[in-house]
């Protein structure tokens, strides 16, 4: 109970979201431990992972003075946003073994008469293709570009405000992936062994997409993708994140906002003419972006009022 006590004055909201991602994991691996590859692994990561969000919370108050320590406070967190992502592909099947694509692709042939990512394939050539590639490298970049800006321009409310956002979309999008799991029409629609030739790029385009695939769950060289690469098309989480990060830039007046506007925009057109998404795993995404930013301070308003912290 104390420490229980001492926690609510020092955890942050960007805290409590990641801790909450955590304990429903861990309790994830403990229901289906006799299922999963290696559950005690994943069970120790989590309590691992838990204890030293819980320590650094402790230790604040302490350093909150050095600026490497503050820093790092702000930033440690964006590496555990990725141990997450990684965890949650063993549960999806588990909790929801259905694919959805053909619903998917029935939806998307309904709205436009054509599958899109055949379509936008008569107007591919190499150097759009490294552009676009580039700008889907840049997902995760583009956040922490701005979340560090705010900390050199010691925006600290509108960083605190940033962070718990960003967190709050990003775990937001790791639930949701559990109600449609979907692989992409890089494997339904098109065939993914013939990706490289039919959209390839200039110089860095099959560097970069070989990093999408291995971050994507398909170990290199393996000969069954679609039976490896995770289930997270619908909503499109690199359309939600970002959205909401062009939303925090011009609301926080970025000095970058009109070049992360331009990449992002790119970013959200190469999900489908990459072949990534679905038009309709696009349109969920815009949705949820806004349903994450309507949400976020209705969720914090909560934590704080009814479990009564100061520090969120």
């Amino acid at each position: 109970m104390i420490l229980i006590t001492q926690l609510k004055n020092k955890l942050t909201m960007s805290d409590i979201y990641t801790l909450f991602m955590l304990i429903l994991y861990t309790l994830l691996a403990l229901i289906f431990y006799n299922s999963l590859d290696t559950p005690l692994l994943l069970t120790v990561t989590n309590v691992a992972i838990v204890s030293f969000v819980i320590y650094i919370s402790m230790i604040t108050e302490r350093f909150k003075k050095n600026k490497n320590f503050l820093l790092f406070r702000r930033v440690y967190i964006a590496p555990i946003i990725f141990v997450i992502y990684s965890q949650i592909h063993n549960y999806i099947p588990l909790v929801n073994p259905e694919l959805y694509d053909l619903t998917l692709i029935k939806w998307d042939y309904a709205i436009f008469g054509v599958n899109p990512t055949e379509w936008i394939y008569r107007i591919s050539n190499p150097v759009l293709t490294e552009y676009l590639q580039f700008s889907y490298m840049l997902y995760f970049v583009m956040p922490i570009a701005h979340g560090v800006e705010l900390h050199f321009r010691r925006k600290d409310a509108e960083l605190d405000y940033f962070t718990r956002n960003v967190l709050f979309a990003f775990y937001l999008s790791y639930l949701l992936y559990f109600f449609m799991p979907a692989i992409g029409p890089r494997f339904f629609i098109h065939d993914f062994a013939t990706l490289s030739n039919e959209l390839p790029g200039i110089w860095l385009t099959e560097f970069f997409r070989s990093i999408v695939n291995n971050g994507g769950g398909i170990p290199i060289g393996v000969g069954n993708p679609a039976e490896y690469v995770n289930r997270d098309c619908m909503p499109s989480g690199h359309t939600m994140i970002t959205l909401v990060n062009v939303y925090l830039v011009f609301k926080n007046k970025s000095k970058f906002r009109i070049p992360i506007f331009i990449f992002s925009m790119s970013l959200i057109f190469a999900t489908i003419y990459l072949r990534y998404h679905y038009v309709v795993d696009v349109f969920a995404g815009i949705l949820f972006a806004y349903i994450s930013i309507r949400v976020e301070p209705f969720i914090r308003n909560l934590v704080k009022n009814k479990l009564k912290y100061k520090s969120v």
